[in-house]
């Protein structure tokens, strides 16, 4: 097969009859987008296979990261007296964007998350975003003020025993000593 006839096939392929159309749809009709993503993966292209392991990658580690950074963040600020700035309204872009990238964002990868079916591990990280969010829409404010730290420390003060009894539940069904003691 030379480089001619790989590029007229690679032009067949994205450009589909629309009988070739009709013929995926049927055999794709039944099929759930989680085991049509698994197919994918498993018999995609190097490309598609990439890319995919990358946005589970995604899906899965970076709700956590950002959670942590973001308490982390609030924990810090309620050590000092101060707000953490003044606000203008020149500012209001950078403030919305900031927004978007440290709450939004995340929650749109919940979306993303079904994909893959990401134990509850991996989405304990959306209930903290939730509560977060329900604090700024409480306080009526984008940014960060002192009268949130409270809330979000309740926030995760949750989280956290979300992650125990999470930590126990696995405990208790998934290992030998678990299931001897709990019997």
């Amino acid at each position: 097969m030379n480089y001619e006839q790989l590029a007229i096939d690679k032009r067949r392929f994205i450009n589909m009859t629309l009988e070739q159309e009709a013929e995926v749809q049927r055999l794709i009709k039944d099929i759930d987008v989680t085991e049509l993503m698994d197919m994918l993966k498993k018999h995609g292209n190097r490309y598609s296979r990439r890319i995919l392991k990358f946005f589970r990658w995604f899906c899965k580690y970076v709700p956590i990261i950002i959670m942590f950074f973001h308490a982390y963040g609030i924990w810090e600020f309620s050590q000092h007296p101060r707000e953490m700035f003044i606000p203008y309204n020149e500012n209001m872009p950078c403030y919305i964007f900031i927004y978007f990238m440290v709450y939004v964002l995340p929650m749109v990868t919940i979306l993303a998350s079904r994909f893959f079916f990401l134990c509850q591990w991996y989405r304990i990280p959306f209930m903290y975003y939730l509560g977060i969010n329900a604090a700024h829409i409480v306080e009526w404010s984008w940014y960060t003020t002192k009268d949130m730290v409270d809330s979000c420390f309740t926030v995760m003060v949750v989280t956290t025993i979300f992650y125990l009894y999470s930590f126990a539940r696995m405990f208790v069904n998934d290992t030998k000593l678990g299931r001897k003691i709990c019997a």
